[in-house]
């Protein structure tokens, strides 16, 4: 709409509060505020650790190689060679970005994470909420329960920090899309554009979908309200201005995301297995769904035990932590979506309705199914439960939508009666549940995991030796399941029954002692504030605390050195490493810090590898490496406890208790071969690689015929190849042979960006051995040249520097213009 005024609601005599000016409002918010990032950042702030998540730490090892090349070079490396055999390294460790806006919490990142950013999300989601209610109290609940609810401490300690990151600008972005809409102007695109490339650039596109998913639902809203009021032409102008606003967005951040697209098109995310057209299979996205007893989470904390693995009971595979929300900010929301009928209310009840159920995931297959089959990129993310984080988000402005509704007085006395009777049911139905609860105690749930008393049985069973179906077994496993389990589980769901009905208590006495009159509505909303501070920061400091934090804010510190690793670390030569310290290679990033590994950690993977972890490296009928697997791939070193089937022992760690098993088969890093077999299928490609009868020093697997002619080697042939330059960007071979033949390089097949130079001439690169590299070379001495300089990186970042330019030249013209104007009115 063009002209959309924010809610406001008639007030009855004015308060204290209300008598402030606004400045000594939004200061008084702004310095409470500030207190409440401290409290929640009080262990990393004041106990002189940091807070160094897992994944970061994983994240480290697998970026150490690009790290050492920037480092060394001064150059961005763009290729990370030391995990899964070679990836583009635009998701690992990205290069330099054109700076933006998002730069002034990063630089404050470098002194005090996550405090830089925990303020940057309370102040943006108390700005967001009072634009829409111009209620400060209620806003700034708001921003208290979505800067403290319990998912982001769970993600720190995890190390998501791109996640919290793109969280922090949420509240940003819907602000700058609402603004857009009541007050559409050149200006207000280029907000939009600015908050939109923000979120974008924090790296977690997942997140921005999700909170673009909230303004598309309230743009409908308001398509269809002015639609109905005949006011289409206002509508349509503020959409074209966000439009106007999303594309430069999107100009603004092509340095990274035109590479990722490309990218993408090649991994897991983008193409199934075999090479064909596709993205995430269901079962892969839908893991962590949301199950429908577990969203009672959002009421009681613990209700599925919480983020430990031992006592989570839920149907996700783990879990960090719950998505509490706290009985507080439920029970206004609640009361905002069933009472209240605006524009606001409507939009936010209908998107936070809807995400819920996404976030069920296969649990509720009838909407997800065709929501992942059909609705654009719905297929392109895991993880459902995510979208619980967002639900929060709008929970968090219904909640101080609901509490200014409270406050408020009605201009009858009829219409103020039907009022409290409304707020009486909504916490009178939420208390009952509680109550409900506690009476029953715990009786209504069983807190046992899918089969988890049979594998109980089981356990029992092999340690007396003796058969699962002895009953002295059964009332073994019985006792030891309740006691070890189920009681520690009922015990900590019926504590935080008792919590949340706690608070809901408290909130009643404020209630009543409000609509007697006994206290001040401006008290009231403080004494909830500070309610939902103590609710919310008590759960979340059971994640975020210092046993939770590193000593060192240098996640490298972190990163094991085995003494298997230090002997590889020694010997000479260009090689690969293959550690079996889990059987799982793709989360697997510790060995990446050290070595050119065939394991690592990266969610978004090239498919290509993911079919050569998958059919390929190992054996499926020894469950141990493949051997022409190893030989092809340059695998010299295995780092294993037990034996290596064509390898020999050279090294016995005895502190690790792993071995180190030399390949003495392993092919060079780049060979001639002379032969070559056509498989256009991939899946007997895969399956010809295996085979006892293939060797890949002899034979390469191409999917089509190649133009160049190919000549068998003899022992009288000579096929020389000499490596004159080896790094991330540039391959420099010298290769000499007798007659044309076909140099396989065991580098993983990435047609977006590299490119060979033969004697300066350009030639095709082809694939060979499903996922290696190919270069035909002719009779003679040559120099080939392999070249990694991706055409999207370099045009992405002129074009976002000129984009960036662009938007920000303009908002800086514009606000020089009203300041101008601004002093010669002051002046006049």
């Amino acid at each position: 709409m063009a002209r959309l005024k924010a809610t406001r609601y008639p007030q009855g005599p004015r308060s204290w509060w209300a008598m402030q000016p606004p400045l000594f409002q939004h200061t008084v918010c702004a310095v409470v505020l500030l207190i409440v990032a401290m409290y929640f950042c009080w262990p990393t702030l004041f106990s002189g650790k940091s807070l160094v998540g897992g994944d970061i730490v994983q994240w480290r090892a697998a970026a150490q190689s690009m790290f050492e090349y920037r480092q060394e070079t001064g150059e961005e490396p763009l290729w990370a060679a030391n995990l899964f055999a070679g990836m583009p390294g635009y998701n690992v460790s990205p290069p330099a970005l054109v700076p933006q806006i998002d730069e002034v919490p990063r630089a404050i990142r470098r002194i005090s994470w996550p405090f830089s950013h925990v303020i940057f999300m309370l102040m943006g989601t108390y700005i967001f909420v009072w634009y829409l209610i111009r209620d400060t109290l209620s806003s700034l609940l708001a921003a208290c329960v979505y800067g403290m609810t319990t998912y982001l401490p769970v993600i720190l300690v995890a190390g998501h920090n791109t996640k919290f990151v793109a969280l922090a600008f949420a509240p940003w972005l819907l602000l700058a899309f609402i603004h857009g809409m009541r007050k559409p102007s050149l200006m207000a695109g280029l907000l939009f554009a600015v908050a939109l490339a923000a979120n974008l650039r924090a790296g977690h596109v997942q997140i921005t979908y999700y909170v673009t998913f909230i303004a598309l639902v309230w743009w409908i809203v308001l398509a269809i309200e002015a639609w109905r009021q005949k006011k289409l032409p206002p509508f349509l102008k503020s959409t074209g201005i966000l439009a106007m606003g999303s594309v430069l967005a999107l100009l603004m951040v092509a340095e990274h995301y035109w590479p990722t697209i490309e990218y993408k098109e090649y991994s897991i995310r983008g193409m199934s297995s075999g090479g064909e057209a596709g993205g995430l299979t269901w079962d892969y996205a839908m893991r962590w769904s949301q199950s429908p007893g577990e969203l009672l989470t959002l009421l009681v904390a613990d209700a599925y035990g919480g983020g430990t693995s031992t006592y989570y009971w839920g149907t996700k595979p783990f879990t960090g932590g719950p998505h509490y929300a706290g009985s507080i900010a439920l029970l206004l929301g609640i009361l905002a979506v069933w009472r209240i009928r605006s524009r606001l209310a409507i939009s936010l009840g209908i998107a936070g309705g809807l995400m819920i159920l996404f976030s069920l995931g296969h649990h509720f297959g009838v909407l997800n199914r065709a929501m992942f089959n059909y609705f654009p990129l719905y297929d392109a993310f895991r993880v459902p439960e995510t979208w619980l984080i967002t639900v929060v988000l709008v929970l968090a402005a219904l909640s101080a939508l609901g509490l200014s509704y409270i406050v408020r007085r009605e201009v009858s006395v009829a219409a103020e009666r039907t009022k409290w009777h409304g707020i009486y049911i909504v916490f009178g139905v939420t208390g009952g549940v509680l109550m409900l609860l506690l009476a029953t105690g715990g009786s209504l749930f069983d807190f046992q995991r899918e089969g988890e008393r049979q594998q109980v049985i089981t356990y029992v069973a092999q340690s007396a030796q003796r058969s699962p179906t002895d009953p002295q077994v059964v009332a073994a496993a019985e006792q030891l399941l309740s006691e070890q389990l189920v009681v520690p589980r009922k015990d900590a769901f019926m504590a935080d029954v008792r919590r949340s009905l706690l608070f809901v208590v408290l909130t009643s006495i404020a209630l009543v002692a409000v609509r007697r009159g006994k206290l001040s509505s401006w008290v009231f909303q403080g004494l909830l504030v500070l309610l939902v501070v103590l609710d919310l920061g008590g759960v979340a400091r059971r994640y975020l605390d210092t046993e939770h934090l590193s000593i060192s804010k240098n996640p490298a510190q972190r990163i094991t050195t085995m003494d298997v690793d230090e002997y590889v670390l020694e010997q000479e030569g260009q090689f690969r490493v293959l550690s079996l310290e889990s059987l799982d290679q793709t989360g697997l990033g510790r060995p990446s810090f050290h070595h050119e590994s065939l394991g690592g950690y990266s969610a978004v993977k090239l498919r290509l590898y993911q079919d050569f972890l998958d059919n390929i490296l190992m054996d499926p009928n020894t469950a141990t490496p493949n051997e022409n697997a190893l030989d092809m791939m340059n695998v010299r070193y295995i780092l294993s406890q037990a034996p290596v089937s064509g390898t020999s022992s050279v090294y016995y760690g005895s502190e690790s208790g792993f071995t180190v098993y030399e390949n003495l088969d392993v092919l060079p890093r780049a060979y001639l071969v002379g032969q070559t077999e056509i498989i256009e299928d991939p899946s007997g490609a895969m399956y010809r690689i295996q085979e006892l009868d293939f060797d890949p020093a002899v034979t390469a697997i191409l999917p089509a015929p190649i133009d160049e002619a190919v000549a068998p080697i003899d022992s009288s042939s000579t096929v020389i190849v000499n490596t004159l330059n080896h790094g991330p960007r540039r391959i420099i071979y010298e290769v000499e042979t007798d007659a044309p033949r076909l140099l396989v390089i065991s580098e993983v097949y990435y047609p977006a960006g590299w490119t060979a130079m033969l004697n300066g001439e350009s030639v095709p690169i082809h694939r060979a051995n499903y996922l290696l590299r190919a270069v035909a070379i002719p009779a003679g001495r040559h120099t080939l040249e392999l070249s990694f300089d991706p055409a999207s990186q370099i045009w992405g970042k002129r074009i976002s520097a000129i984009s960036t330019i662009f938007v920000y030249g303009f908002i800086l013209i514009f606000l020089g213009i009203f300041g101008y104007g601004y002093f010669r009115r002051v002046r006049g």
